[in-house]
């Protein structure tokens, strides 16, 4: 018999950066560490992952079994692990995960209550590092105790992951790891040993932490379409293990393969799938699901409505949806079995509800086309009967495929306008061709549209008129002043009786509306709000403030600038103008009351200061956003900037490309709502002279970023960060003896600086007599406005160069991006035909072209200036003006059509 309760299989290959903490993890059991054997298997690692564990093999000689081979691969390593552990429990643990301290004294209890009688323990699994989302499979473990699952009774409570799992060794048997298989190899061997037994348990007292890595370079976050095709396979595998051990393949068996189909299903490869292997991963994907119960794919929490509306016509065929019999008129049944429910958010999807004059506007998406039938999308009035039709439009962003670019649904945007009087109930309906049945869709609120789906007390006056939403209905009333109060003390008792938030909290905002109310009472002025960074100033919204409060001389409005108090440019901008710190309950109200934001940011954090309490006073917001890109746009970002995902009332550009893209359906901006008005930060650089100096401003890599910190913009420090190609390219750069020879030689010096992303690794870099290393955030508009060259790879601040008309290098050493463009094939920008200056691919490239300019004395060639005129639609230095005349214009539209604040 073992002297060990419990063996811990650790493969390990090239983890040196994280093997530490795992260890670290085990050695701080409270079980204790004369219980617990370590099976250390290295397989093959070429990185100082062995010395660290002979270093915990010589800290527990006793303990620790530690394992060389050469490298086979994560499975013949856990196989290796497995042979040589004797505990009574096993559980293989990942060379960059942890279990939490208690974890494996619990699992020695469970397994020695023999009631339980089942040789699988599961413990929650919790993502953090890259990740830190709720896992899809987390619903199935209770808050405070533990669980059976027998398959029988819930065959789609499937187990997919070995990490979080303690096994009885005897119940493995001779069960080992296929080494053939590069992914998934973990879900066929657990249910495997699960199938035994047909149960399993899960615990909530024992946390797997699994780490998704920051740069990707975990090896299950690395999908090729071979791993697509062989989790197909283990699919097969798991189909065929039912069958072996029960006859028959169980539902259970069934629900393990199409979680493992509904991971690729919607998805990508890393690599470009051909003709020849679409056509494969199709056929291979229709034999698994075509002999799947429906029931298994209906009853899949862990899939979502659209990835069961593509299971569905993948079973049934395309077809399918046509044979739906409509009850309750908003569930489709077939045979009897609910497939679909209209009541998801995706059918009715409401990002704007605005009035225009005596119509109510409204803008939404719709995803019915992934039913596969043509249909019509309208609002009928309940009492009246009248019908108005919503206008369909494409929205390519929205657009959804298979992996094997098989079209599943086209986004489609739709815009109403009902009239704007009392007395009116309007649901919203669908009706399909050939079809007199209408179905009923309930409406779902995005962040903008003044409503919130799980706020039941809204409501929004508009001149005579109150607007609520009260189930899937929105109803208008004759506004008086009995219901205005008494909505509002409605609203009032709905927040203190919420579960969000801690009653302190509740009670801030009931008293944050109260005080709405009575500024709207006494002050009539109108509040803007201008705002960059919450703790920096200095860009394109200071600009524009500037002239409001100096230059301008408008009093139409009050107007504020967010800053924080801590900020170092706080001073500066109280000199002139009036100053909010953005953390404060003033902050808040004064916010709720504005009808004009202007920032250079468009994050969450500038359009909401409410965060998830933004539910208690979203019907009160009602501002006209007007959005001054940081940078130019040269690639989609419309998944971000367009609609639904920004409200923005007006969209300040400073060329025609992007204009032209803003106006496209993918961003579904109008063209009153886009202007070429200039960058304001453009301005600064009229009245500077250019010194002999050189800007490094590479952008960043999301792959290498640290995570955000909560509750701030900021990211945490990157400790593999110097072991980067990217730190080991600019560093090299900026210390290239060649350069700082001829740097030395015609008089420049330089300033290198990371993008904010990368603040907290500025440190990394090593600067010299010649290079001074950043600090911090780099002052933009005295960099750009001194340097005579800028050097980066693919930022948007060469712009700004171009429109000084001084040259950028371009200096794309990694090809992270598809042919150099920042955004492969949806870029607008080419850097090579309609860049600023040449672009470079290696340092030897680089270093050459910046020599050739300064031997130039940093001259813009007449082809690259050719460029920068044809690019920008202005080249003077009135930007701000032309911005703060458009937000104007806004606001006294909004005064014209009654909104006004």
């Amino acid at each position: 018999m073992s002297d060990f309760e419990i063996s811990v299989v650790i493969p390990v290959y090239n983890s040196e950066e994280y093997l530490g903490e795992t260890l670290e993890s085990v050695a701080a059991q409270t079980v204790g560490m004369d219980a617990v054997q370590v099976v250390i298997v290295d397989d093959g690692s070429t990185d100082g992952s062995a010395a660290i564990c002979r270093s915990f093999q010589d800290r527990y000689p006793a303990n620790v079994v530690f394992h060389q081979q050469p490298n086979g691969g994560v499975s013949s390593a856990r196989n290796a692990g497995l042979d040589r552990a004797s505990g009574r429990i096993v559980t293989c643990l990942d060379s960059d995960d942890q279990w939490t301290p208690e974890s494996f004294a619990y699992a020695v209890d469970f397994f020695d209550n023999q009631e339980n009688n089942v040789d699988v323990l599961v413990g929650e699994l919790t993502l953090f590092e890259g990740e830190d989302h709720t896992h899809p499979l987390a619903y199935r473990f209770p808050k405070d105790k533990d669980s059976i699952i027998r398959l029988g009774d819930r065959p789609c409570d499937i187990q997919s992951t070995i990490g979080n799992c303690f096994f009885l060794r005897e119940a493995i048997g001779d069960i080992r790891f296929d080494e053939d298989l590069t992914t998934s190899e973990d879900t066929l061997f657990v249910n495997r040993v699960i199938l035994h037994k047909c149960a399993y348990a899960v615990t909530p007292f024992c946390t797997y932490l699994y780490r998704k890595r920051q740069d990707g370079s975990s090896l299950s976050q690395v999908i090729t379409y071979s791993k697509h095709m062989q989790n197909l396979d283990v699919c097969e595998r798991v189909l065929e293990a039912s069958r072996r051990a029960k006859g028959r393949v169980l539902p259970f068996a069934q629900a393990v393969a199409l979680y493992i189909i509904g991971w690729q299903l919607l998805g990508k490869a890393s690599d470009a799938l051909s003709a020849e292997d679409a056509a494969n991963w199709s056929a291979a994907v229709r034999k698994i699901v075509a002999d799947a119960d429906a029931d298994v794919i209906a009853n899949a929490r862990w899939l979502t409505r659209e990835k069961k509306i593509v299971l569905y016509r993948l079973k049934y065929g395309v077809d399918v949806f046509k044979e739906l019999v409509w009850v309750d008129r908003d569930r489709g049944l077939l045979d009897g079995m609910q497939l679909i429910s209209m009541n998801a958010k995706a059918p009715c999807y409401l990002y704007e509800i605005t009035p225009q004059g005596t119509t109510l506007h409204i803008e939404g998406t719709t995803d019915i086309d992934i039913l596969g039938m043509p249909f019509e999308l309208f609002v009928r009035d309940e009492k009246s009967g009248e019908r108005f039709n919503a206008h369909l439009s494409p929205f390519p962003t929205d657009n959804r495929r298979t992996l094997a670019k098989e079209s599943v649904c086209k986004g489609m945007r739709f815009t109403l306008d009902l009239p704007l009087e009392p007395e009116r109930s309007f649901s919203f309906r669908a009706r399909f061709c050939g079809r007199v049945q209408e179905v009923i869709l309930t409406p779902h609120y995005g962040n903008f549209a003044i409503f919130s789906q799980s706020m039941k007390r809204d409501y929004h006056r508009f001149g005579g008129v109150m607007v609520k939403h009260i189930g899937k209905q929105l109803r208008t009333y004759r506004a008086t002043w009995r219901m205005a109060v008494v909505s509002e003390l409605r609203r009032w008792a709905e927040i203190l009786r919420s579960k969000k938030g801690t009653s302190r909290l509740r009670f801030e905002y009931v008293w944050l509306r109260l005080c709405y109310r009575v500024h709207r009472l006494l002050f009539k002025k109108p509040i803007w709000i201008f705002g960059d960074k919450e703790w920096k100033a200095g860009d394109n919204a200071e600009n524009v403030y500037r002239y409001a409060m100096k230059r301008s001389g408008y009093r139409g409005a009050k107007m504020y600038f967010a800053l924080e108090k801590s900020s170092a440019d706080y001073a500066s901008v109280a000199k002139y103008g009036h100053v909010i710190d953005p953390t404060t309950f003033r902050y808040k109200l004064l916010f709720l009351l504005s009808s004009v934001v202007v920032s250079s940011r468009a994050e969450e954090s500038m359009v909401n200061p409410y965060g998830p309490e933004l539910v208690f006073v979203k019907d009160l917001m009602d501002y006209d956003f007007v959005y001054l890109t940081h940078g130019t746009l040269f690639g989609d970002l419309a998944f971000m900037l367009g609609k639904p995902a920004k409200k923005i009332k007006l969209f300040s550009v400073s060329t025609q490309m992007e204009r032209n893209a803003l106006l496209s359906e993918a961003y579904g901006y109008r063209e009153d709502e886009v202007s070429l008005m200039g960058m304001a930060r453009y301005d600064a650089y009229g009245d500077v002279h250019t010194q002999k100096k050189i800007a490094f401003l590479p952008t960043w890599r999301s792959n290498i970023a640290g995570k955000i910190i909560p509750g701030t913009s900021t990211r945490e420090y990157v400790h593999h960060f110097k072991s980067t190609d990217f730190w080991k390219f600019y560093n090299a750069l900026i210390n290239d003896e060649r350069l700082l020879d001829a740097m030395r030689r015609y008089g420049y010096t330089a300033e290198f600086y990371v993008h904010p992303a990368f603040e907290k690794q500025a440190g990394d870099f090593q600067g010299n007599e010649l290079v001074q290393v950043g600090e911090g955030s780099a002052d933009y508009e005295r960099v750009l406005s001194e340097s005579a060259l800028m050097v980066t790879d693919y930022s948007g601040v060469g712009f700004d160069f171009g429109y000084q008309r001084k040259p950028v290098v371009y200096s794309q050493y990694d090809s992270v991006f598809s042919g150099g463009h920042t955004y492969g094939e949806d870029s607008y920008f080419d850097y090579d035909i309609d860049g600023f200056g040449p672009v470079t691919r290696t340092l030897e490239e680089t270093v050459d072209a910046i020599i050739r300019y300064m031997e130039n004395d940093c001259q813009m060639e007449p082809e690259y200036r050719s460029r920068a005129d044809a690019m920008f639609g202005f080249s003077d230095y009135e930007s701000s003006k032309r911005i703060f005349e458009g937000a104007r214009a806004l606001s006294e539209r909004r005064r014209a059509d009654g909104c006004a604040r």
